[in-house]
């Protein structure tokens, strides 16, 4: 390809990189009149320029997409424990719960040893030490 028509086409990457929503329409028409006003033979020249940003940007989406895929598993967190599933966004850990909803560790404990807490909203995990997650929901004098 020529000096000058890759140095336009970089001037005009690069322009549209800086460019603001407002100066987007005035470089386009620019690049556009210029464009038009090369030969045939300047336009085929700069064919491969333009399947490189094609292909460019199709990679670009491909890896937005594949960050999206990655984004949405890790928001579809479950365990599954005895058979059963449970969300783990809407279960969080005593110590989480007291800290989100301003409590004591020990008020909440209290909470589920006397039932204030029903055994539904408790669920411990044998395979990780017992760990105890409660239910996020508001218990006891938080309602």
């Amino acid at each position: 390809m020529k000096a000058h028509l890759k140095n336009r086409l970089d001037n005009y990457l690069s322009q549209m990189k800086k460019a603001d929503k407002l100066e987007v329409p005035k470089l386009r028409s620019e690049f556009s009149k210029w464009y038009y006003s090369l030969s045939e033979k300047e336009r085929n020249e700069i064919d491969p320029f333009w399947q490189e940003i094609k292909e460019s940007a199709r990679q670009a989406i491909k890896d937005i997409k594949d960050a999206i895929n990655e984004l949405r598993l890790l928001n579809d967190v479950k365990i599954v424990v005895a058979g059963a599933e449970y969300d783990l966004h809407e279960w969080v850990t005593i110590s989480d719960y007291s800290r989100m909803h301003n409590l004591k560790v020990s008020r909440v404990q209290n909470w589920i040893s006397r039932g204030v807490v029903p055994r539904d909203k408790v669920l411990a995990i044998p395979q990780l030490n017992n760990v105890k997650l409660i239910k996020n929901e508001l218990y006891g004098a938080l309602l």
